[in-house]
């Protein structure tokens, strides 16, 4: 698997890829700039891009400012929102240069790959959304989890507290893939993305009031215009952030304009069905990318 950087902008991004040849897909991880509690990064999806690096090429992104992809300029206030976070994504395929792409975003890379869809589809050729209460409707309930995390912010614990809370089966993640994300936690561009979202800082100023108002604004145009490529959701039965309910929100409020729409529940998981339940979730999506190929 190969590690890539380039340049998107003013901003260095890092990508991992597998395989050639074929619509490249391409993954987008969820979490939140300046988060503690998650570390969301392109590894997340080193399974899949493996397995789906076979047959064509498969890319997983560092959303801005996560990871190890550059933090937004600290002036720049829109870098620091979910608005910047979709901007940026879109210039970062564009700058690939290899679109059309089919597009599979988890958590809120599943509002950063919608809205691309919505904005840009000249840019994909498939839609697959997976979990995301953020491009949902409805309420989410990762802050009520979080909140009854007992530990200190950032640690082993905090991380092991969370996992066990999102996850059906929480050995599911791997102590590898925690030390990943403490890994990352620890590095200075993420601690001074933490600083400038923390308490009083850029979160509850930016972020999350913009958020509530681009949703809103999501929302009604979903309910009255057409996402122009095949959609498919895929929801975790089990899910405590995103409950059942929400997945079939989405499902009905894109299904409306969308007839290519399709929504997959799979039973025993939480939050992260792809890795949980690794299996049904590769062949539903193989499925979904030969119905796009065949013109379904």
């Amino acid at each position: 698997m190969q590690e890539n950087f380039i340049n998107v902008g003013a901003i260095r991004t890092r990508y991992l890829s597998e395989g050639s040849g074929g619509t490249p897909i391409v993954f987008v991880h969820g979490g939140t700039i300046g988060d503690v509690s998650s570390a969301s990064n392109a590894e997340d999806f080193e399974p899949l891009i493996a397995e789906i690096g076979k047959d064509r090429l498969a890319i997983a992104v560092d959303r801005l400012g996560q990871g190890y992809t550059d933090n937004p300029s600290e002036d720049e206030v829109i870098g620091w929102t979910m608005k910047g976070s979709v901007q940026h994504f879109i210039a970062f395929l564009e700058e690939l240069g290899k679109g059309p792409y089919h597009l599979v975003g988890h958590s809120r890379g599943g509002y950063v790959v919608t809205r691309t869809t919505l904005e840009r589809p000249d840019l994909v050729a498939s839609l697959t959304i997976g979990d995301s209460n953020t491009v949902a409707p409805g309420g989410a309930r990762n802050e009520g989890i979080h909140l009854r995390n007992p530990h200190k912010p950032g640690t082993r614990e905090a991380m092991e507290f969370t996992t066990n809370a999102y996850y059906f089966s929480p050995e599911t993640l791997s102590p590898a893939s925690i030390d990943k994300k403490l890994e990352i936690l620890a590095t200075p561009k993420i601690r001074k993305a933490i600083a400038r979202m923390g308490p009083g800082g850029y979160r509850v100023k930016h972020f999350l009031p913009d958020l509530a108002k681009d949703r809103e604004e999501l929302f009604m145009r979903l309910a009255n215009e057409p996402l122009q490529r095949r959609v498919q959701i895929l929801w975790a039965y089990n899910d405590p952030t995103a409950p059942i309910e929400m997945g079939y929100s989405l499902f009905e409020l894109i299904a409306k304009h969308q007839p290519r729409t399709s929504i997959h529940i799979v039973n025993q998981s939480g939050h992260s069905l792809y890795r949980e339940r690794f299996e049904n979730f590769i062949r539903v999506l193989k499925d979904h990318l030969e119905g796009v190929t065949d013109g379904c």
